[in-house]
């Protein structure tokens, strides 16, 4: 895992390029980037996969300190990077607060630019303890105008802009504005060991690098200490490779990005399985229910984590000593990455160990997920 990126600065000042792409990122859709707005402009909503690098993302004075808001639940791993425009003048820093009122700093960190060692970006990745509106605060050392460029990242759950990978099959891409991140999914089985490679395309203008994230978020790659996870690190080749054999099954995030995360580089991706079994394909769906029980208000609370690739039907079930009765039936439109989602049913008295199935249909699957799990509640 990045938690401060400190590497040394891999090429000259980057090209200023600014790709538009309108709306928000969805699923599979891979990286946006867009321009900061006009100013003055505060809590500007950022989300996974979105990049804010263009003309209007600039710093003028320490007093200048531009701010970018995102959601996330308890339990999310978020990446978030930060980094210098073309010919710096100064440092950025990179604060990041908790949601609520007063403000509480859980991270903070700036650019080295011309230190020994030192490095034009700064990156964290943070598991957020807290659901809620969380704030990112750009600023600067010292008063001159100053460019920069901020991504950020869902790690876990599956970030919505991942492009899923099929295995043995290459792909091509650019990591197209300072700080960008591009990610990719696979699905990782604990029965098979994985080649991850990433090499540059002709004629590069940067190192690319690469990381590996577990279903929880954390890093699946290991090596020395620093990790170097670049193409240039040993003997200067123009490639990366990397063996993973996960521990956890799941859905596996693959994190390409470049050099320095200060300029641009093009690239080719593969995965490929290396020995044993991979599953070749993504489970159809997810399907998980942790319940719990308050006594003295008989409300059964089940909280849900729920993904599906096609539209769905989503069915709850409460089995109570020996009857069954339907507690929800809704539709369920694509779900990727998976949602944490809360039901309720109130008027449960204590009766003992309860049952509850839930289930996600299609009309030509049937039943593709299923959970059924118990919770006590109480000697009647």
């Amino acid at each position: 895992m990045r938690n401060l990126t400190m590497n040394s600065l891999l090429i000259a000042a980057p090209l200023f390029m600014v790709l538009m792409v309108p709306g928000a990122a969805r699923a599979g859709t891979g990286p946006v980037i867009k321009d900061c707005p006009v100013e003055p402009a505060q809590g500007v909503a950022i989300t996974s996969g979105e990049t804010y690098y263009g003309t209007n993302c600039s710093l003028s004075t320490t007093g200048d300190a531009d701010t970018f808001t995102f959601n996330a639940a308890a339990g999310d791993v978020w990446e978030m990077v930060a980094g210098l425009g073309p010919s710096p003048t100064t440092q950025v820093c990179l604060t990041l607060y908790s949601p609520g009122v007063p403000a509480n700093q859980i991270f903070n960190a700036c650019t080295c630019n011309g230190c020994f060692g030192g490095s034009a970006s700064v990156s964290t990745n943070q598991t957020l303890t807290t659901a809620g509106l969380y704030t990112i605060k750009i600023s600067e050392t010292n008063d001159g105008v100053q460019a920069y460029g901020l991504s950020l990242e869902r790690l876990s759950p599956t970030p919505p802009d991942a492009v899923a990978l099929t295995l043995a099959k290459n792909v091509t891409g650019d990591v197209s504005a300072p700080t960008s991140q591009n990610t990719f999914t696979f699905n990782g089985g604990t029965t098979g060991t994985y080649e991850i490679a990433v090499s540059l395309a002709p004629n590069p203008t940067s190192q690319v690098c690469m990381n590996a994230y577990q279903p929880n978020g954390t890093s699946a790659l290991s090596g020395g200490t620093p990790l170097c996870t670049c193409n240039g690190c040993f003997g200067g080749s123009s490639s990366f490779q990397a063996d993973l054999t996960p521990s956890l099954a799941g859905t596996y995030v693959v994190d390409i990005y470049a050099g320095g995360n200060d300029t641009t580089v093009d690239y080719n991706l593969e995965v490929s399985c290396l020995l044993g079994n991979c599953p070749p394909a993504k489970p159809s769906c997810l399907l998980t229910d942790s319940p719990s029980y308050d006594a003295s208000t008989g409300i059964l609370t089940m909280d849900f984590s729920v993904g599906t690739p096609v539209a769905a039907t989503w069915n709850g079930f409460l089995e109570i000593k020996n009857k069954i009765e339907s507690v929800f039936s809704q539709s369920l439109p694509v779900t990727e990455p998976a949602t944490k989602v809360t039901q309720t049913k109130s008027g449960v008295g204590v009766t003992g160990d309860v049952g509850i199935l839930s289930t996600i249909t299609t009309p030509g699957g049937g039943i593709t997920c299923s959970s059924f799990v118990t919770v006590n509640t109480g000697t009647p």
